[in-house]
């Protein structure tokens, strides 16, 4: 190598020590300078997202707990047993098993739509003031069917 550079005359010797030298800028630039500034970039934006949604969640929050204690209040007309089944008729879900646990109730129910069921729970929780404590679920005995092995309701 250091022959070579030696029977190399100045000028080349210069274009050559030129060549390197945009070489390695070039290569600083495109292995460690550009991925850096893209990271900060991407960081940055990420950031403003993250900051956007912090902020649209305190909003959110706020609006929620307002309406919340505005409507807190429970609609339970009657006894949770008898409000989850005269709900579950309407959605025609057959109840197989109903527990009371003090002010709360157990209730299984054998293979029935998963939709179904959300629309109930939604119905529950929504109309009636009912609250989803627990609920454990496995598969029905048709596809999009699903058992309710325990389901625990609670009055808001």
């Amino acid at each position: 190598m250091k022959a070579w550079w030696q029977q190399l005359n100045s000028r080349e010797q210069r274009l050559v020590a030129a060549m390197a030298l945009v070489s390695i800028v070039f290569i600083f630039y495109s292995a460690i300078w550009q991925p850096i500034n893209n990271s900060i970039a991407a960081a940055n934006s990420k950031l403003t997202r993250q900051q956007e949604l912090l902020t649209w969640v305190q909003e959110n929050t706020a609006l929620y707990q307002q309406a919340k204690r505005a409507g807190g209040k429970s609609n339970l007309s009657g006894s949770i047993s008898s409000v989850a089944n005269r709900s579950a008729k309407t959605y025609k879900l057959t109840i197989t098993r109903m527990q009371p646990q003090g002010d709360d109730l157990q209730v299984w129910i054998d293979s029935t739509p998963f939709t179904q069921l959300l629309f109930w729970l939604e119905h529950l929780a929504n109309n009636e003031g009912l609250q989803v404590m627990a609920i454990d679920l496995t598969h029905g005995d048709k596809a999009g069917e699903v058992k309710v092995r325990r389901l625990h309701l609670a009055k808001q």
